[in-house]
């Protein structure tokens, strides 16, 4: 269904997420009865674990999937995320448009599923990354299961002969049906990390900082199919010195161009994950850098306050977003330009709260994932991932063709589920020949039930084999 809903057809569709509710609840309801009264109960629901009502995901009499059975999936607790680094827009947006539909066309290509099981022989061979760094040699199955073939085989169906899990499938796709009747995609996301405006400085509305600029940015993640968007401030977001006297009017205009209450968020978009984003929020009045990406004291206060009331022992999982990386992540830095100028790490001038953000991954196992951009370099390097604690922190590339450092346009497409989330590169300046396909490159498998984290074998790929693979730059005192 396109465009927009008709109000009978928006009745229509409540009217039928109320009959699936009421199914699930039957279901629900019916699963915690004893077995003496569930004859009584809900005639019409067959018992549970008989030939008619198998509590196998897809293994059911009158819903022909082709897909594999998969024991305790739950769509509640999986997600898709696009996360673009620093956006800069250009003159030409040709490219821009083009790496869009790129990850539009990522998610497309993707299993709806990212813990499919084990039923095929095609594997990815990849590395194990042990606790005491000893690299072994594993395999993952790479089957994948796609939403548009279940869900055109679950809409067939009647509400009564599906499971617990289908049912909430289907819901799933009528409530996103509901927010956007242009969407094909469910329980997807999108993170960016700012730098919205153009690279270059001409003194005019457009220019980093501007209120054209995040305009402009806020019209190209709309395009997104319609895809639920959160933004983070990068340290150019707030360089609008010909429009704005102070660092507030320049973040105001910020959050009214995109209709944030604060410059932080916190989206959940699982039963126990959470994506939070923290922005920097000075230029101006920086006491020393003012590309320093700064995230004061009120952020902070409520970053830590997320991680306490959401806990690892509770089973939460949190995905973190900022412009630059938190000093200590081990990712690859540029000493030459921002190492030297004090503005390579997240608070790297205040040496009261730059600590703070390594010692809370120390403290917070939940924090699974951390995703920075600033550098403009690509993921093709040994330290565009970095495993540390229980965290693991991505480089994030660009996708203007004026703002790479090396030449290379890159996105990544995160799929997360309660038991693993896959981190995958959406390589927009390789394609296929005959298809003209973005390259889709699976790069990290973290195991959230084993707490390990399997990297892609990087031996045999031509993406990391470069004179500056190895790591570039390692961290003195005297950095600050």
């Amino acid at each position: 269904m396109r465009g927009k809903l008709l109000s009978s057809e928006k009745r229509l569709f409540a009217l039928e997420l109320v009959s699936l509710t009421v199914s699930l609840l039957q279901l629900h309801a019916h699963a915690l009865l004893p077995n003496s009264l569930r004859h009584v109960f809900l005639r019409s629901v067959p018992p549970v674990g008989s030939r008619h009502h198998s509590s196998d995901f897809f293994q059911r009499s009158n819903v022909r999937c082709a897909a594999p059975p998969c024991d305790g999936y739950s769509i509640n607790d999986s997600f898709n995320l696009i996360v673009l680094g620093d956006l800069h827009l250009e003159d030409d947006m040709t490219l821009h448009e083009m790496a869009r539909q790129d990850c539009l066309n990522a998610l497309k290509a993707l299993s709806l599923l990212p813990s499919p099981p084990c039923t095929s022989n095609n594997v990815d061979i990849q590395y194990e990354f042990k606790s005491n760094n000893e690299q072994e040699k594993i395999t993952r199955p790479t089957n994948r299961i796609f939403s548009s073939q279940l869900l055109d085989e679950l809409k067939q169906a009647k509400a009564g002969d599906l499971s617990v899990a289908q049912l909430e499938m289907l819901m799933q796709y009528k409530k996103e049906i509901l927010r956007n009747s242009n969407s094909n995609f469910l329980k997807c996301y999108m993170v960016s990390l700012g730098d919205l405006g153009r690279k270059d400085i001409r003194h005019e509305p457009g220019d980093a900082g501007t209120t054209l600029s995040f305009q402009l940015a806020k019209s190209f993640f709309d395009r997104f199919d319609g895809i639920p968007y959160e933004v983070v401030t990068g340290n150019h977001d707030l360089e609008g010195l010909d429009e704005f006297e102070t660092d507030a009017k320049n973040l105001q205009a910020f959050l009214n161009v995109f209709g944030k209450e604060h410059p932080q968020f916190c989206r959940q978009v699982g039963d126990k994950t959470l994506l939070v984003g923290l922005s920097t929020v000075r230029f101006r009045s920086a006491p020393f850098s003012s590309h320093e990406c700064h995230v004061d004291d009120s952020q902070l206060s409520w970053f830590l306050d997320i991680l306490k009331t959401h806990p690892a022992e509770e089973g939460w999982k949190v995905l973190v977003f900022s412009h630059a990386p938190i000093m200590g992540s081990g990712l690859r830095v540029l000493q030459s330009v921002h190492v030297q100028n004090g503005c390579a790490w997240l608070n790297h001038c205040c040496e009261r709260t730059r600590g703070l953000f390594r010692q809370a991954v120390k403290d917070n196992p939940q924090i699974k994932l951390w995703f920075s951009g600033h550098f403009h370099l690509s993921h093709d390097y040994e330290d565009s991932l970095s495993i540390q604690d229980s965290c693991t922190f991505c480089q994030l590339g660009v996708m203007g063709e004026k703002s790479t450092r090396d030449g290379r346009r890159q996105s990544r497409i995160v799929q997360g589920a309660s038991d693993r989330i896959k981190i995958y590169t959406v390589n927009h300046h390789k394609r296929d020949e005959t298809t003209g396909a973005a390259e889709l490159r699976l790069d990290a498998d973290i195991d959230l039930l084993e707490g390990s984290v399997s990297l892609l074998t990087r031996d045999n790929s031509q993406d990391y084999n470069h004179d500056d693979w190895f790591s570039a730059y390692v961290p003195e005192p005297e950095d600050g």
